[in-house]
């Protein structure tokens, strides 16, 4: 009897999480990914909770010390760099590119699509073929849309659904520990570290290596408001006038729009936060939208991670998420029926992905220009930030 096969739309975290999960209950599952080579260096830091490196650890993924870092307070400094609130916390983060490796090199058997890109999915009474802007047609038993907060799948089932700009925008980016001062390294590769500008919000958080070797790097993210038609187009126009939309690869934003980001820092920041701007060479730009669906699944075709869901950052768990929707799919599949198992995962996963979505939302909203809403007490936005408590140490979990 042949193995039921799968194809997942999306090569990135959420992708190779269900893929994985997939072969792991003896499913056949080819990844089709719109972008060619490594995707690597696409991302940042991570908050992580139990569930991710659970279900890592159930596709077979080793996670050894290295893979984590501790974080042991939430504090807030005043612009002088002083400390004006500290709460001790029990969290954990990771890194993207940490992530991502381990999954891609689980799954460097499988069979992974680089250049493809969907146009559109096809239904049939007992399967679903994929076309390609290539002109490739693919069949398989059930089509897995894990492509993101862009997702062509979700587009073609309910186009009315798109993203919400926030109206802020994030500025990331990674300084490795022998960069940092030596006077500012205690508190910001063990420590979240904010920063609360009027309108604003900046911190800065340890992340795990890119390898095993066991050192420390460090992330930054500054919350800056951005009109849409204005101040983010700017941001994303190229030196040569081009105009991205509202996003634009790193390596092209202006030399003048990092260096005004940069002197900004040292006006607003606390002297830690812009030393670590000032450090990094090669800042990365997001603008924050989250999403909702309605609909999570779509007779032979379903929607995982951001496909679905978008939950705005301040919440740290998009990946745990994804983690989470990647176990329950491939939980109700390895039932048997697969029109049961999708919908069964709907039920598991829907409500779970409106509540991250709302409260990433309450956290931002004081960030929104017209939100209308006053910046929580510090104690209360330093409690509630990122993905709470790991609830059990990697090493146990």
């Amino acid at each position: 009897m042949s193995k039921p096969h799968a194809l997942v739309i999306g090569g990135s975290l959420s992708g190779l999480l269900t893929a994985n999960l997939l072969r792991s209950i003896g499913w056949h599952a080819d990844i089709f990914e719109r972008a060619r080579g490594d995707l690597a260096g696409r991302g940042a830091g991570l908050g992580a909770q139990a569930d991710l490196f659970m279900v890592m650890r159930q596709i077979g993924i080793r996670i050894d010390r290295s893979m984590w870092t501790e974080v042991r307070s939430h504090v807030c400094l005043a612009r002088s760099g002083e400390s004006i609130c500290q709460l001790p916390v029990r969290e954990v983060t990771t890194a993207w590119d940490r992530v991502y490796q381990s999954l891609r090199e689980t799954f460097s058997t499988g069979p992974y699509h680089g250049g493809m890109t969907l146009i559109r999915c096809e239904q049939r009474e007992r399967s679903v073929v994929a076309l390609f802007e290539n002109g490739a047609r693919v069949e398989a038993d059930l089509l897995i849309g894990a492509d993101g907060i862009r997702s062509t799948v979700r587009r073609q089932y309910m186009p009315e659904i798109v993203p919400r700009y926030a109206g802020y925008v994030a500025w990331r980016g990674i300084v490795e520990e022998n960069s940092i001062s030596p006077q500012w390294r205690a508190t910001t590769l063990q420590d979240m570290v904010f920063c609360l500008p009027n309108g604003e919000l900046a911190f800065s958080i340890p992340i795990a290596d890119r390898d095993a070797v066991g050192g420390r790097r460090c992330m930054f993210v500054w919350f800056r408001p951005a009109d849409f038609d204005s101040t983010l187009r700017e941001w994303c126009t190229d030196a040569t006038g081009y105009c991205h939309g509202d996003s634009i690869p790193p390596p092209l934003i202006r030399k003048e729009v990092i260096a005004e980001l940069k002197l900004t820092a040292r006006t607003l920041l606390a002297p830690q936060l812009a030393e670590l701007v000032a450090g990094n060479q090669q800042p990365i730009l997001s603008a924050i939208f989250d999403l909702e669906t309605t609909c999570m699944t779509f007779d032979r075709v379903v929607l995982v991670g951001d496909a679905a869901f978008v939950a705005r950052p301040h919440v740290g768990t998009s990946v745990t998420k994804a983690a989470q929707d990647a176990w329950a799919l491939a939980d109700e599949l390895a039932k048997g029926d697969i029109g049961g198992a999708l919908l069964a995962y709907e039920r598991r996963r829907k409500h779970a992905g409106r509540e991250l979505v709302a409260r990433g939302r309450r956290l931002g909203q004081y960030l929104e220009p017209t939100g209308g809403g006053t910046r929580p007490p510090i104690d209360t936005l330093l409690r509630e930030y990122g993905p709470g408590s790991i609830g059990a140490w990697p090493s146990t979990v």
